[in-house]
């Protein structure tokens, strides 16, 4: 039963986007805002991070943007007097520092609790010595590990666990990195090293090779627990979980197995007390699944939840929000659209879902592309299918982000790069597993190379053969039923074909085949549910039907790169909320697990497709919106979509699809809303680069840009003639570079972009999304709207870009937009320094 007590709760944000954490976080937070309102709970929220959704659809007044640390949220506690506060939706930021207030006494002082968290668990998440106690305190294995003074210590040490065994630091925090000796003469040499730097080290036993499997549980106060989803990891141990390919349900374990890990992960739950959700990852021994170690607890919001969740359609956040304020799993009420006995029945799948990894590397060329223990990929994408090798293609289709659907080749690749690859992989794993199955390599070579389970490698094999079979059999309506099963798009076919992708839709379209599409829902059709997303098949039966005569389809990014796409993500989130609110029936199409354009909340239904040409089609054509968006700048979809006269199709920012050529050197900018009568000025703007004044360079905003009164006159009046001949609408961005003498020259013109469409939205408390949604659907009062405009001239908005480059271990001098991964916003008084 819900904690009437709990009236007011503080979640802290999850901070700028950064590896290993995208939007899953405020994802989690906007599903937990909007379950606290549903439960008639104040909500508080704290972030520092301007593309956050959640600080969006709170109340300003409970908004409170600054970064999450110690000083900050304790303000915040002190002035608002919360009940609680909620940290499992801001990562380990808001873990540590909720660890400190507890440590210091400050939340009992205060009779503010913690929900989602315990102190038990609290106290074991970042201690491996004693969350090793723990875990061995239930008689569940970890791994055995102990701090040796001595090289003959560290020998008796191996005589009991046996090689081959990893050397570390006693403190983490100074290093992770694991050193590893397969035998005796390997191990002196490198504990030599290692007694020169320090007295002590730590000897671990050495689980490379292992496979590793993740869980994702639920509890209640009353001890009631479900398992969610189990998430097999298809790279073994040594590759870190947040790179690996990921597939659910588990594939390669038998019941047994995996029923010893759904009470192990039951058992820790419960010696933690905590209540809401849990991620546990385990390895285990290849040669014997019944040997397995815990390896890592995680009481929290985790990219690994955000998949379980959308892998199953059971709505994870909501069912633990309910949890945190005191209902137990059989009192929580869903929407109607879900079964009643939802919350406490074990989700069944009757598809498949991977998760392919994103990476950095095409805009950090200097990073190691070696995959290993520290995580490297930015964003993820899934592809669903009801078979393994129908998930496996589109969710590698998804991932390369070619809107032309091609299947890249490794074809070029030499033997020895190969065999390298092979046994120390590199970011474009897959396709070299492919490539070692064209050239004739035996599966079971290929598992001993990789460490990769054998039921991987005959999939692949499969997908070969349907390869060939479309290379064979060209333009053969039963090659593109087999092709179709497989996950192989239109495109594909079209492309090695060497024609059009309309004369491969009109030949099965022509023999009245069409995709159908299939519910993402947690019960494998046992229960009558009207669950809104879905995935395509070529099946009989289709559980999705047009939704309305006025929806509208919204095309999201995918998955999360570098660059301005978290950013995206949150402006796709918002359009979809604006449309929703004039009236539209929202659709969204989108492949990446952790979106926030993808909760269910955002939109009436939601389709879970790579994002090329032919899937689009499909959806239009079973839709039929009225008008299609498209947020933010890519060129070749919208060439594409545009060859159909027949859709209305908006790009938003407007005007992305026009090429502009702009100069290097750039000062200030002036931004204004323009209509087809009339240009508004907003603000000054300035661009503030780390290498000079290029453009290519600016990753920092800062409002309001300060001109005497007769410069910013002048300049405006310059606007607005360039204005006038460019016959652009919308946001519009008029670029100045100053020279040392301080005089100013007009220097170009473009479409505000996505992330400065959303900082002036932060600095003027205007939802400018919001402006030109209903802008371009003929439903804006610009009057009022600017009649709303604030008075800027005594506060100063400064928004920086944040970058990868120390998780990625490299040293880039002069950082660029497109090196961007995320970016944090602040305010103070003009006066202030």
């Amino acid at each position: 039963m819900i904690d009437n007590k709990i009236k007011k709760v503080l979640i802290l944000g999850g901070g700028p986007s950064k590896i290993g954490s995208e939007t899953e976080l405020d994802a989690a937070a906007f599903q937990m805002m909007t379950a606290l309102k549903k439960n008639g709970v104040q909500v508080l929220v704290i972030d520092n991070n301007p593309f956050s959704l959640t600080l969006s659809e709170v109340q300003p007044a409970n908004v409170f943007i600054k970064e999450i640390n110690l000083k900050n949220v304790l303000d915040v506690i002190k002035k608002e007097a919360p009940d609680a506060i909620i940290p499992i939706a801001g990562g380990l930021r808001a873990i540590h520092v909720t660890q400190e207030l507890l440590n210091q006494g400050i939340l009992s002082d205060l009779g503010v609790r913690v929900l989602g968290i315990s102190k038990e668990a609290l106290k074991v998440i970042n201690n491996p010595d004693k969350m090793k106690i723990a875990i061995n305190s239930i008689d569940e294995p970890a791994v055995p590990s102990k701090i040796v003074r001595s090289e003959s210590e560290a020998f008796e040490v191996v005589r009991e666990i046996g090689f081959p065994v990893n050397i570390k630091k006693v403190n983490h925090k100074e290093s992770t990195e694991r050193i590893i000796c397969n035998n005796a003469e390997e191990l002196s040499d490198m504990l030599e090293d290692e007694f020169e730097d320090d007295s002590v080290c730590i000897i671990e036993k050495s689980i490379v090779g292992y496979k590793q499997i993740e869980t994702v549980a639920v509890r209640d106060q009353t001890n009631t627990k479900i398992l969610i989803s189990g998430l097999e990891n298809i790279d073994a141990v040594g590759v870190h979980s947040g790179d690996s390919i990921v597939i659910s349900p588990v594939q390669t374990l038998g019941d047994i197995e995996y029923q010893s890990l759904r009470t192990a992960t039951f058992k820790m739950m419960d010696l933690l007390n905590i209540v809401g959700l849990c991620h546990i990852q385990f390895a285990l021994d290849p040669n014997d699944g019944s040997n397995y170690y815990i390896t890592k607890i995680n009481p929290m919001i985790h990219s690994s939840s955000a998949l379980s969740a959308r892998s199953t359609g059971y709505p994870l956040v909501y069912v633990c929000t309910n949890l945190l304020l005191g209902n137990s799993l059989p009192e929580i009420q869903l929407h109607a659209n879900y079964h009643r006995l939802t919350p406490i029945m074990e989700p069944t799948l009757d598809h498949v879902v991977i998760k392919m990894p994103v990476w950095p590397f095409d805009n950090v060329p200097e990073a190691n592309q070696h995959l290993n223990t520290t995580m490297k990929s930015v964003g993820s994408t899934i592809g669903v299918g009801r078979t393994v090798e129908e998930a496996m293609l589109k969710a590698l289709r998804s991932s390369q982000f070619s809107p032309r659907d091609v299947l890249p080749s490794m074809y070029e690749i030499s033997s020895d790069e190969l065999i390298s690859q092979l046994i120390h992989p590199k970011s474009d794993r897959l396709l070299v597993l492919i490539e070692a199955l064209r050239r004739g390599y035996q599966v079971d070579e290929l598992e001993e190379l990789t460490k990769i389970n054998q039921f991987y490698f005959y999939k692949l094999k499969e997908l070969l053969d349907v390869e060939e079979l479309i290379i064979k059999e060209p333009m053969k309506l039963s090659t593109i039923e087999v092709a179709h099963d497989h996950g192989f798009g239109d495109g594909m076919m079209a492309e090695t074909w060497h024609q059009p992708i309309e004369k491969v839709r009109e030949l099965y379209h022509a023999a009245g085949e069409y995709p159908t599409y299939k519910a993402i829902e947690p019960s494998a059709g046992e229960f009558d549910q009207n669950i809104r997303s879905f995935y395509s098949s070529y099946e009989i039966e289709n559980e999705s039907s047009q939704e309305s005569e006025k929806t509208a389809l919204v095309i999201g990014r995918g998955g999360n790169k570098l660059g301005p796409n978290t950013a995206a993500d949150y402006y796709t989130a918002e359009m979809l909320i604006q449309l929703h609110r004039i009236g539209y029936k929202t659709i969204v199409m989108n492949n990446n697990p952790n979106a926030l354009s993808l909760s269910p909340q955002i939109s009436d239904k939601q389709y879970i497709e790579p994002i090329q040409l032919g899937a689009i089609l499909n959806i239009i054509e079973l839709e039929k919106p009225v008008r299609v968006f498209i947020p933010g700048n890519r060129h070749f979809l919208l060439k594409q979509l545009k060859k159909y006269t027949d859709l209305n199709v908006q790009v938003l920012p407007p005007d992305q699809e026009t090429g502009v050529v702009l100069p290097k050197d750039v000062t200030y900018a002036l931004n204004f809303f323009v209509t087809q009568d009339e240009s508004y000025f907003i603000s000054t703007e300035k661009l503030i680069s780390n290498n000079k004044s290029d453009l290519d360079y600016v990753t920092a905003y800062e409002t309001p840009y300060v001109l005497d009164d007769e410069a910013l006159q002048r300049d405006i009046e310059e606007s607005k003639s360039h204005i006038q001949s460019s016959n652009w609408i919308g946001l519009v961005q008029i670029l100045f570079n100053q020279n040392k003498k301080g005089e100013s020259e007009y220097v170009g013109i473009r479409p505000l972009r996505l992330t400065e469409t959303i900082f002036l939205s932060r600095a003027t408390g205007i939802n400018w999304v919001r402006a030109l949604v209903r802008f371009y659907t003929k439903r804006l009062d610009i009057n009022e709207l600017m009649k709303n405009m604030p008075d800027m001239s005594n506060r100063v908005t400064h928004m920086q870009a944040t970058f990868p480059f120390k998780q990625l271990n490299v040293k880039v001098d002069h950082a660029n937009s497109s090196q961007e991964v995320g970016a944090k916003i602040k305010f103070r008084l003009v006066d202030d320094k």
